[in-house]
């Protein structure tokens, strides 16, 4: 998949992650908006683009099979 297309594709998500903040911050509640992948992509390159993709939108990205010592170490 190319930048473009990928650029593209994470619009929509990010959209539906940003329509159901805004619903829970209307009733007041404290929210941080992410989102949850259950496998990593294969691809580092493609694992850092879609994490950079989704920050952009100021939206965290987590992977389901990823552990927390696992992410700090990718950090």
């Amino acid at each position: 998949m190319t930048i473009k297309a990928m650029k593209k594709n994470i619009i929509r998500p990010a959209k539906q992650v940003w329509d159901y903040t805004n619903s829970q911050r209307m009733d007041n509640k404290d929210i941080s908006p992410g989102i949850i992948f259950p496998k990593r992509p294969k691809s580092e390159h493609k694992l850092k683009l879609i994490e950079k993709l989704f920050e952009d939108h100021l939206i965290s990205v987590a992977w389901g099979e990823e552990t927390i010592y696992e992410r700090r170490k990718r950090l």
